[in-house]
């Protein structure tokens, strides 16, 4: 394995960026080593973390062994402009207390996109649409025993290193292709500046919910919800600030925030993983 494959290789591949993250750091804890109010599921627990120890996996966007990273997108390339821009926007519109909002709505939308794509849930998707591939070789290479025979065309099930290659590539060129069912809907923003009653975020940032079922019990969008007049998304900015998204218009596409409550329960409940706010509720 060359050095750069090397490079990417096993490092901490964060689907939630830490300058996301970061936004939910409420201003008591600012200065704290670990700001962050972390809920863990599994252990029902709060514990305070940092934005780099939480959102991670290692390797989760790694490419299979051996594929060779020349000819293979970069998801650091893919990610990079988003990340650094949505900490900077954020605090341009933080500055204007949101009210500039809508000049960085179709960036925001982009980013909304990205996280979903880029999510466990996301990642999941594309795994199982990779599975779902069927195809044919026409040699074969035994890498043991340093051999290459012809091989039936008989149509079967793509090997694991070839699933996680498609699975990886689909999800960065869905990630460049931009903002897509976004687009369709509708979408406001609500701001508090009440830490007590801020917004929060999960490991799955971007969530919806409606009559209509979604994908999964986790929360993600699907085709058919994204139609129903019902049909609510959120996307948690920061503490300070939510989008909303709808097929039907909103009265109003800005105003202060009426109950945070509910809708941090409503988290709290959906959440696969955990939920990071700027205090504990």
């Amino acid at each position: 394995m060359n050095a750069t494959a090397q490079q990417l290789r096993n490092r901490k591949d964060h689907w939630l960026p830490q300058g996301y993250l970061r936004g939910f750091v409420g201003p008591s804890h600012e200065f704290q080593e670990k700001p962050l109010s972390c809920f863990f599921k599994d252990t029902e627990r709060w514990e305070d973390v940092s934005a780099s120890e939480i959102g991670y996996e290692v390797g989760f966007y790694d490419y299979a062994a051996g594929t060779d990273h020349a000819a293979a997108k970069n998801p650091d390339t893919t990610f990079a402009r988003m990340e650094r821009e949505f900490p900077l926007r954020r605090e341009e519109m933080i500055a204007s207390d949101f009210t500039n909002w809508q000049e960085h709505k179709p960036f925001l939308l982009d980013v909304a996109e990205m996280l979903v794509l880029r999510s466990p849930l996301g990642m999941e998707h594309f795994e199982i649409e990779a599975r779902s591939f069927r195809g044919a070789t026409i040699l074969a290479v035994d890498y043991d025993r340093r051999t290459i025979t012809p091989d039936s065309l008989e149509m079967r099930p793509l090997p694991d290193r070839a699933v996680r290659n498609i699975s990886v590539s689909r999800m960065l060129q869905k990630v460049e292709a931009g903002r897509n069912w976004t687009a369709k809907l509708d979408w406001c923003l609500r701001y508090t500046d009440v830490e007590s009653e801020g917004f929060c975020t999960t490991d799955q940032a971007v969530f919806a919910e409606g009559q209509l079922p979604p994908t999964d019990e986790h929360g993600r969008v699907s085709d058919d919800m994204l139609h129903h007049p019902d049909a609510l998304i959120y996307f948690p900015l920061c503490w300070q600030a939510c989008l909303f998204g709808s097929p039907l218009r909103f009265n109003e596409a800005y105003g202060r925030a009426i109950n945070t409550h509910m809708l941090r329960a409503k988290q709290k409940e959906i959440a696969d993983r955990f939920v990071v706010s700027p205090v504990k509720f």
